[in-house]
């Protein structure tokens, strides 16, 4: 008895490769049969028969096929298969060494024999004669007898329009078309892509770019930039709102010595110490700013006063200012050809401070610095801005000073803003170019590379420093075009094996559309390669 351990059963939709695959995973069997449903796919020639047998040699196993359909039995046996007509068979171990022979159906009008040799029953026993036949029941048989000849049919009447043949032409062009149509969606329609995920090495590199007007093209590590500036100017009238306590004031003004000598006169100078006392007749006291000096006999000395006491009580009117006290030269005189002003008492005065100035200018430029920094980026033209310094000021210039006593002040508000354009494009390529030279030879860059930069430097005449900072991962350089003309017609699996063992490969998927073929598209430019790094992002 034979076990069904060993049995397979082939579906109809299997391709003789398929029945290869199955065989060769039985690696521990020494025998394997196969079932095999009429009309099935695999084994519909001698030459799948003698695939299977060859393949099974290698392998070194016996292969065994069970099949109730004789031209399956006989191209089984040609090729050295050995062939069972049912499963019952197959467990009994009664193999077939020549298929039954098919009954022929009667001809026309025939009557079907109802008698068979007794040799042809005979010889389908097992054991029979001539040692063919193997089946455990008779070999069915039939003899048939020429059938009486019919009277002819009388001719029918011819049926009126265009016979069948006039439309054959259009039918048969009707079906190359249809032909053609299929041929052409096979060949066209079909498309693949195949998705590999290559294993990339991380690199980066630092490289410093200097940018400055004028720079000539090609240079590696320099990039040509535009300054550019604007600004505007506006006066705003400011309002003071600080306080200061002013002291009281002591009155000022000129007093004049005179030196009027008749008798007994000395030639020489008298000298006006500065702090010189003199008063008036009803008792104001000033004292002199300065040191003056009189000529004599005749001369004199104009110096500043200012009262001794604070305070508008000091104020007097001119002529008053006649007493030099402690004076011992009775030749020596004083007046005050003018008044003296200025006394007063103290008091809390209105002065400018600092929040006068910065809060208008706040308020201003709250509007203009986003104004001034829009007229920037117009004149850098769609390239990228750098700003030089802070960005975008605003500086506020009083026509006074903080601390001053004002009753109206103006501020002078000017805002201005100044950058670097360059092209951004220019300076990745730039940064690109530094990483690829630090690949290796037959490498080549992922499309996941970072490129950033720090602007340094940057000045109002256009020169400004880059740091960039250049990262990416380098996987072997796979020739496209190569890859697709090897994969064109090639089988799903064989496809994604050739994929897999592609330097660096860790995984490879193949999807067609929009149906799936037993092939790959037979025109390379239908076939799309992707490539895509699976070692993560890169270090920055």
């Amino acid at each position: 008895m034979k076990t069904l351990a060993k049995l397979l059963y082939v579906e109809a939709d299997e391709e003789i490769t398929d029945l290869v695959d199955r065989l060769r995973d039985l690696s521990l069997e020494d025998e394997v049969t196969f079932v095999v449903p009429d009309r099935a796919r695999a084994l519909q020639s001698p030459m799948s028969f003698r695939l299977l047998k060859r393949y099974a040699d290698s392998y070194g196993k016996r292969v065994n096929l069970v099949s109730g359909d004789p031209r399956l039995q006989a191209m089984s046996l040609e090729a050295g298969v050995t062939a069972y007509p049912s499963l019952a068979a197959y467990d009994t171990g009664t193999e077939i060494h020549q298929p039954a022979l098919v009954d022929e159906p009667p001809a026309p009008g025939a009557a079907p024999s109802t008698t068979a040799p007794a040799s042809a029953e005979a010889g389908a026993r097992v054991g029979g004669p001539g040692g063919v036949a193997t089946l455990d029941r008779p070999r069915q048989a039939s003899v048939v007898s020429a059938p009486p000849k019919k009277a002819p049919a009388p001719p029918k009447s011819p049926r009126p329009g265009p016979s069948f043949n006039s439309y054959r032409p259009y039918l048969i062009g009707a079906g190359a078309l249809a032909i053609l149509a299929l041929l052409v969606g096979i060949l066209y329609l079909p498309s693949a892509t195949a998705t590999l995920s290559v294993s990339g090495t991380a690199i980066k590199a630092d490289v410093t770019l200097l940018g400055a007007p004028g720079t000539a093209a090609g240079s590696p590590d320099h990039f040509v930039t535009q300054a550019v500036n604007a600004s505007e100017l506006q006066s705003l009238p400011g309002t003071a709102t600080g306080s200061k306590s002013i002291p009281a004031q002591p009155s000022v003004g000129e007093v004049t010595f005179t030196e009027n000598c008749v008798f007994l006169c000395d030639s020489g100078t008298t000298t006006i110490p500065t702090g010189t006392s003199v008063s008036t007749t009803d008792g104001k006291r000033y004292t002199t700013n300065k040191a003056g000096t009189v000529a004599s006999p005749r001369g004199s000395a104009t110096v500043p006063v200012k009262a001794v006491t604070a305070g508008p009580d000091g104020n007097t009117g001119a002529h008053t200012i006649t007493t030099i006290d402690r004076n011992r030269d009775f030749n020596l005189s004083v007046d005050n050809a003018q008044a003296t002003s200025g006394g007063a008492d103290p008091r809390t005065a209105t002065v400018i401070q600092q929040s006068d100035i910065d809060g208008p200018r706040d308020v201003y430029a709250k509007d203009a610095v986003p104004r001034i920094t829009d007229q920037l980026k117009t004149k850098a033209q769609g390239q990228t801005l750098v700003m030089v310094g802070n960005g975008v000021q605003a500086t506020a210039k009083p026509d006074h000073n903080v601390g001053e006593e004002v009753s109206g002040f103006n501020i002078a508000i000017k805002v201005e803003g100044n950058g670097v354009a360059f092209d951004e494009k220019t300076v990745k390529q730039m940064l690109k170019s530094g990483l690829q030279h630090k690949l290796q030879s037959g490498a080549q860059l992922t499309s996941d590379v970072k490129l950033t930069y720090d602007a340094i430097d940057a000045t109002t005449d256009g020169h400004v420093t880059l740091n960039g900072h250049a990262s990416g991962f380098s996987i072997p350089v796979f020739l496209e075009s190569n890859i697709r003309g090897h994969l064109k017609g090639m089988s799903p699996s064989k496809a994604h094996a050739f994929l897999q063992s592609l330097p660096n490969v860790v995984d490879a998927r193949v999807t067609q559309s929009p149906f799936g073929l037993p092939w790959l598209p037979l025109f390379s430019s239908r076939i799309s390669l992707k490539i895509q790094e699976v070692s993560g992002s890169p270090s920055s």
